[in-house]
């Protein structure tokens, strides 16, 4: 997503290993960590936690979650992830199969001053390399357990709830959009009383029923402002799920300008799925 810039935090100084079947950096095979104390999970793998620890040494890890990311207009799906706490040297994720899917360690200056959070998003191949069925295989649902040792010594524990509830994309009815930057300009549309409107996404991508807890949209200038483009313009609202529209400020848009306007639905479990457009202003 053109819109969407994401700064993986410490990667030039951090090892990432990401493991699991079609997504596979490098793959470990692990005895289960499931129903197992964090001294056994410990073991199931000499590189993370240290196994020896009491329970007063052990504390809950701030945030831990991991959900699918569906873009139904490219047609493409992947894995998010995000761990967050005060600060830790390594991390460690298994899946419910106990099976190592993640491990980070930050090297050298970075390990001495220790890393307070992390959020990835895995590699999004097209859905006739990576299908849903191939995810779903990939990436069993349930708990995906989380050990980190802490910059204190204190070991963290946790556990990230997965799902394969994704919602069906949301349809935009308004403003007219382009499926390419390039056809914008056939429906230019006014500067004044520029509203983005949407329909309820009440399904699955599977048709079954969705808890829906918001709405997110996203319009983002097309051209680059600066070489990096951290300062891209945009616009960007969380909207709860009893709205399906939401005015752009004048003020936020140029004339002749492009954008690109992603709506993307929140499923409870943190599952989404955009939908992707552009137009252009008068």
């Amino acid at each position: 997503m053109r819109g969407r810039q994401r700064v993986l935090i410490g990667a030039i100084a951090a090892a990432v290993i990401l493991a699991g079947g079609a997504l596979v950096a490098r793959a470990t095979d692990r005895p289960s960590t499931i129903g197992l104390g964090v001294r056994q999970a410990s073991q199931a793998t000499e590189t993370c936690p240290p196994a020896d620890v009491r329970p007063n040494q052990t504390t809950e890890i701030a945030t831990a979650k991991l959900i699918i990311e569906y873009n139904s207009t490219d047609q493409d799906i992947g894995v998010h992830g995000a761990f967050d706490d005060h600060g830790w040297k390594t991390l460690c994720v298994f899946d419910p199969t106990g099976r190592l899917v993640l491990k980070v360690t930050p090297q050298s200056q970075l390990r001495d001053l220790t890393m307070a959070g992390i959020f990835f998003e895995s590699r999004e191949p097209p859905a006739s390399e990576f299908s849903f069925a191939d995810l779903e295989a990939t990436f069993p649902d349930g708990e995906y357990t989380v050990l980190a040792e802490s910059f204190d010594g204190k070991i963290l524990v946790g556990s990230a709830t997965f799902t394969h509830d994704v919602p069906a994309p949301p349809t935009i009815d308004a403003p007219v959009l382009a499926a390419d930057p390039r056809d914008t300009k056939k429906d230019p549309v006014p500067l004044e009383d520029l509203t983005v409107t949407w329909q309820d996404v009440t399904e699955t991508v599977a048709g079954g029923p969705v808890d829906i807890t918001g709405y997110e949209v996203i319009v983002t200038k097309e051209v680059d402002d600066d070489p990096n483009g951290f300062s891209r313009p945009t616009y960007d609202v969380h909207v709860p799920q009893t709205l399906n529209s939401l005015r752009v400020p004048a003020e936020f848009l140029e004339a002749d300008a492009v954008y690109e306007v992603e709506v993307l639905a929140l499923e409870a479990s943190g599952n989404q799925t955009i939908t992707v457009g552009f137009f252009k202003t008068a």
